[in-house]
């Protein structure tokens, strides 16, 4: 019989008509049953019972079952699902954004506050120079953390752009009022996204390590950051502070008086070199996510006190690759892109059923075959040949 003779519900094993074989009133292609429509939606139900996942499900089910737009039915079903939805491993890294650099020095600075042998201390650095100032804690309070900034803000001058991240000393009435009345602007950082403010993380990477070589060899810790402070950056050739003072400050090295003479120095060009390697190297295994609008369905990664990935809708983007999103719960947050996962809707489809009404499945079809077809940007269809219909890239 050819296949243009045969009903369009069968004609697709007629390229494969020489596998199928019966058994016991039982349909195989080789060695796997053929799935009627009817039990599909319990099969897959079954297939997916233990959430291995899309590829284990794939796996498992390619073993044993098959029927026609199988693969893409399964897809369908496992990314609809809100328990492995809630469980998803985190999402890949996004290639590398940086500040863009300011013109002056000092006009934009980053701080922080970080916690070393038990002693809290504040950070300052700023963005063109990487010229940090460190100064210790005898407490976290905002007016303590404003009583410093203001110290160093007399020496340098006052920034016009103060980055920080959310903690409390920075978003306090207290931080609010002090940027109104030294008249910059503050800027903080997605929550939980510390990669956000990059230049200051590492300055207090280079903190830590300085403070914690010079303790275990009895060395005077401001000695060692003046040190810092002077020695010519890679790929730049001028050290942080000829680029904050245009000159350099004296250290126990022998120097020519020269040496010690103000000159401007340009590094501009060398920096933004040096970004772009550092951009290159990080970009190699990154790849960006899609941008979210108000109103889109995600998924919010886990944090320190929520194991799971809880639903959420995006209330509006706040900054460069940063949303406010609002709980089913009501809370809103911020939050980073990469901490949100768009999310599938769920629907009744994937609802799994007890297992006494498991038999009930039987004979409905909850799932509905999904079109097995790609559509172009024109919005034209393009539909896979039926020898493919049963692969999946």
């Amino acid at each position: 019989m050819n296949k243009k003779d045969l009903p369009s519900d069968v004609a697709h094993y007629h390229s494969f008509q020489e596998e199928l074989s019966t058994q016991s009133g039982v349909v195989f292609r080789g060695e796997r049953v053929v799935i009627p429509d009817k039990l599909r939606g319990d099969i897959v139900q079954r297939i997916h019972s233990s959430h291995l996942g899309i590829e284990g499900c794939l796996r498992r089910a390619r073993e044993c079952v098959y029927w026609l737009g199988m693969n893409d039915q399964i897809k369908t079903f496992v990314e609809k699902c809100d328990i492995c939805r809630s469980m998803d491993v985190k999402q890949q890294k996004e290639t590398l954004w940086s500040h863009e650099l300011p013109r002056n020095p000092w006009s934009k600075v980053g701080t922080d506050i970080f916690t070393l042998h038990n002693r809290s201390y504040l950070i300052t650095v700023d963005y063109l120079s990487n010229f940090w100032e460190l100064d210790y804690l005898p407490d976290t309070k905002s007016t303590t953390v404003i009583h410093k900034l203001k110290a160093h803000f007399a020496r340098h001058g006052i920034p016009d752009v103060v980055v920080s991240d959310n903690g409390p000393q920075y978003i306090s009435e207290d931080f609010k009022r002090f940027s109104r009345q030294w008249e910059f602007k503050h800027k903080t950082s997605s929550p939980g996204y510390p990669q956000s403010n990059g230049m200051v993380e590492s300055a207090v990477k280079t903190a830590k390590r300085l403070l914690k070589k010079g303790k275990a060899d009895g060395k005077d810790p401001y000695l060692a950051m003046l040190d810092q402070r002077n020695t010519p950056s890679q790929g730049i050739k001028a050290s942080p502070a000829q680029r904050l003072f245009s000159r350099r400050t004296r250290t126990l090295m022998p120097m020519h008086d020269n040496l010690l003479q103000p000159k401007v120095v340009h590094t501009q060009q060398g920096q933004i070199e040096n970004r772009k390697r550092q951009a290159a190297y990080y970009n190699r295994h990154a790849k960006d996510l899609g941008t979210l609008k108000q109103g889109d369905r995600v998924r919010v990664q886990p944090g320190e006190h929520n194991k799971t990935w809880t639903k959420a809708t995006v209330v509006k983007p706040v900054d460069h690759r940063s949303y406010d999103v609002q709980l089913d719960s009501g809370n809103i947050l911020r939050r980073n892109r990469r901490h949100l996962r768009k999310d599938r809707v769920t629907t009744a489809e994937n609802t799994k059923p007890a297992d006494g009404n498991r038999d009930s499945m039987i004979g409905s079809n909850p799932i509905k075959d999904t079109p097995v077809f790609a559509v172009t940007k024109s919005g034209r269809k393009v539909i896979r040949p039926h020898y493919l219909k049963d692969y999946v890239q």
